[in-house]
């Protein structure tokens, strides 16, 4: 089944992981950089939403990532697809007999 599960993958993402760097001034600076690229894997978007706040536009891009069943990912990493950058919501990992592994994300 997880053989089966990696066929319908039609698309590729860059899974980034965020670093603390000093900015030798006693604080620090978040940087992202790749941690897996090319991964295999399926970007489906859920739900659009527009909201106007204080005369500023903000559209909101809800979609569902599946990957292989083993691949590492985390909660606070961000998913770089051709349709955008994402922040993870949720992962939903370690079920018994699991034959992939799928995130909530929300496009940044």
């Amino acid at each position: 089944m997880r053989s089966e599960v990696l066929t319908s993958f039609p698309d590729t993402v860059s899974i980034q992981r965020v670093t603390r760097v000093s900015d030798k001034q006693g604080g620090f600076t978040l940087e992202w950089a790749n941690a897996y690229q090319n991964v295999a894997a399926r970007v489906i978007v859920n739900t659009g939403n527009e909201s106007t706040d204080a005369a500023q536009q903000d559209q909101q891009i809800d979609a569902t990532l599946t990957l292989a069943y083993d691949q590492s990912i985390e909660q606070t990493d961000r998913i770089v697809h051709s349709s955008g950058t994402y922040e993870i919501k949720f992962v939903d990992a370690g079920k018994t007999w699991a034959v992939s592994t799928r995130c909530q994300m929300r496009r940044i």
